[in-house]
């Protein structure tokens, strides 16, 4: 009998140490969030320690948090975006597209996200006087151009020319993809392509093998034709057009380092894709995925620096002024 109250005893004893330690409150995460148009302000306030602790990720539109244990999570209102909390991680996926900031304060502690929609609002002037592009989202189908583990050029290029596309089409511009979707393109069929549609710019989207931006401009040799040429049995055509040309990639370049803060590249080449076509023309070479995260911010701001260079070059040369001059 004094066994087994013994016995009972000791059970007794573990099962109240292990209901001590599972009633153990958990911190405590209070989850707030303000909104305005275009922009939404997520702040996840706890103690002091927990927060420290805490590793924010951002993913695209997901927001990942790893906390240092458990916690119970109180949203003060419902959110307009999903909350997912697993063990010590919290996921908050946001529906849209969206630049996502974080950092931490005291006093209360917290972590905060302030989230702006990725929408195009170049800087003044908010015209831009060209009215017709043609962009060309360089390589395609099996072209893969530079690959960089699970990224690679073509794909990243026609990102680029898609938003580029969409924002110039709302503001009522002409625009002409040389390929919407993941295809193969000869370099001929562009040039056939943007000669066909005669737009006041063509650029050209692609990846450079280096951790810095590059701008080509058209570059005419001295002979009359080049074997380079000749095996397209194109004529250079890019003759009258080649200080409107230079004006806009110096136009880029003037913008891509006020964007970016570093030195730009400019190369002259022969290249039949330049040289071939009938318009002011320019290929832009972005830094290798090696070198930077080409999330939906980048490209956005890529866009965003593409479009004040159009601003620029356009405040100079309006397509009136191609027939007024002769060019």
């Amino acid at each position: 009998m004094k066994k087994k109250i013994i016995f009972f005893s000791f059970v007794l004893i573990i099962l109240i140490a292990g209901f001590n330690v599972y009633a153990q409150k958990k911190t405590e995460v209070f989850l707030k969030y303000s909104k305005q148009e275009g922009f939404m302000r997520i702040v996840l306030e706890s103690e002091e320690s927990f927060i420290t602790k805490s590793q924010a990720n951002i993913v695209s539109n997901q927001i990942k948090i790893d906390f240092p244990d458990s916690f119970s999570l109180t949203p003060l209102k419902t959110p307009p975006f999903e909350v997912v909390q697993v063990n010590k991680t919290l996921t908050l996926n946001i529906k849209e597209k969206a630049e996502i900031k974080t950092f931490k304060l005291t006093s209360p502690a917290r972590i905060v996200f302030d989230i702006k929609s990725p929408d195009i609002h170049p800087e003044k002037p908010t015209d831009i006087l060209l009215n017709s592009f043609v962009i060309d989202a360089g390589h395609g189908g099996y072209d893969f151009g530079i690959i960089f583990k699970e990224k690679n050029e073509k794909d990243i290029c026609l990102d680029i020319a898609k938003e580029l596309s969409n924002y110039l089409v709302k503001k009522g511009k002409k625009v002409f993809l040389t390929r919407k979707v993941d295809q193969y393109l000869q370099i001929s069929e562009r040039i056939s392509f943007t000669n066909l549609k005669k737009p006041d710019v063509f650029i050209s989207l692609h990846i450079s093998n280096s951790g810095k931006f590059a701008i080509y401009k058209p570059y005419l040799e001295d002979k009359a034709g080049s074997e380079t040429l000749n095996e397209y049995s194109l004529e250079i055509k890019q003759k009258k057009y080649l200080n409107k040309s230079k004006e806009l990639a110096d136009s880029l370049i003037k913008v891509f380092k006020e964007e970016f803060k570093e030195q730009i590249v400019l190369r002259e080449m022969p290249l039949p894709l330049l040289n071939s076509v009938g318009v002011p023309a320019v290929l832009i070479e972005f830094p290798h995925s090696q070198f930077i995260m080409y999330d939906q911010q980048r490209k956005t701001k890529i866009v965003n620096a593409i479009i004040k260079a159009f601003l620029v070059y356009g405040q100079t040369y309006t397509p009136s002024e191609y027939f007024s001059k002769g060019i």
